[in-house]
């Protein structure tokens, strides 16, 4: 419910900046350079930003209201985006009439609405952190998590003996390196059309994020040891993802099909997260986390290579378990 009101917040906070800020007569809306080279009528731009927080408004006060209907994670994530997306609006008008006011229509620069996206990205990351994770009672693991693939208490204590396994993705590697080009094509376009500087760099940020993160993905190791399950990229010497084994409530082997996790490649969904390396599928470690998430890694190695995986990680959580008990 906070998540929702902060999501509707914005609408507000735009209809009180009426009363204390004068709607301007022309406002910048395309900059060549530094120079601003198009305008549109202030009541216009009004319009056009006011409806945005009355839809973002609609769509939290619907999501928080279906909250025992829509799943957690969905909630949690379009909660977040619609408190982004509303937040934007409202800072783009509070920053835009006050630059204006200030420097005239002429005189705003192209750096004034990035501060409306910085702050639509920082209330996003606010109404992702305000609506939390609700943890799944023991009830409903017991229908997540099948009988034969739960975390039982160990019977005996001993060292774990760690597991790993390298798994490479050619897909991810041929969509990184393609995003990088692509994107430094534009970027080189923008700048020979002289196109504004913040643009440039959107465009090489955008590029270089999104080439990075999926050359990042395209060569992994998994690891297990008794403290759970790592994923490390081969690319860098980071650890890009990680499960605790204290989170850990069931694992097991099952055959993965692309068309059921998502696709191939690394595939983040509201319930679960998948990483499949081809077109085919292939066997790969199901874990079930504490969150009542799920996730599926393929190893390329094989059956047994992966039986031996999740048996491990079977028995390191089993042994926390066991700890937990006996404190």
């Amino acid at each position: 419910m906070l998540a929702g009101l902060w999501a509707m917040l914005p609408l507000a906070v735009l209809l009180v900046s009426l009363s204390v800020l004068p709607t301007p007569d022309r406002v910048p809306t395309h900059w060549s350079g530094r120079v601003p080279d198009a305008f549109a009528s202030g009541p216009g731009f009004l319009s056009g930003v006011l409806a945005t927080p009355v839809i973002c408004t609609v769509v939290a006060a619907f999501v928080a209201i279906a909250r025992r209907v829509v799943p957690p994670s969905w909630c949690r994530w379009v909660l977040a985006a619609v408190a982004a997306v509303g937040w934007g609006a409202a800072l783009l008008w509070l920053v835009t009439t006050w630059r204006v006011g200030l420097d005239g229509p002429e005189g705003v620069r192209e750096w004034w609405p990035l501060l409306a996206i910085a702050g639509a990205l920082l209330a996003g990351v606010v109404g992702y952190a305000v609506h939390g994770r609700r943890l799944p009672s023991t009830e409903e693991l017991a229908d997540l998590v099948p009988e034969r693939s739960r975390v039982r208490p160990a019977r005996a204590s001993g060292p774990v003996e760690p597991w790993s396994s390298d798994v490479s993705s050619r897909t991810l590697q041929v969509l990184g390196w393609g995003l990088l080009v692509v994107l430094a094509g534009v970027a080189v376009v923008v700048g020979l059309v002289g196109e504004s500087v913040a643009l440039l760099l959107v465009v090489l940020l955008t590029g270089l994020v999104a080439g990075g993160l999926a050359l990042l993905w395209s060569a992994i190791r998994v690891e297990v040891d008794e403290g759970g399950l790592r994923v490390r990229s081969r690319v860098l010497p980071w650890v890009i993802s990680r499960v605790p084994v204290d989170q850990v409530v069931g694992a097991d082997v099952q055959e993965l099909d692309p068309m059921r996790w998502g696709g191939v490649g690394l595939r983040a969904l509201p319930d679960r997260t998948a990483y499949i390396v081809g077109a085919a599928g292939g066997v790969g470690i199901v874990v079930y986390q504490r969150d009542g998430r799920r996730l599926a890694l393929q190893i390329t190695e094989g059956d047994h290579i992966a039986r031996a995986g999740a048996r491990t990680l079977l028995e390191a959580a089993g042994q926390r378990l066991t700890d937990d008990s006996v404190w």
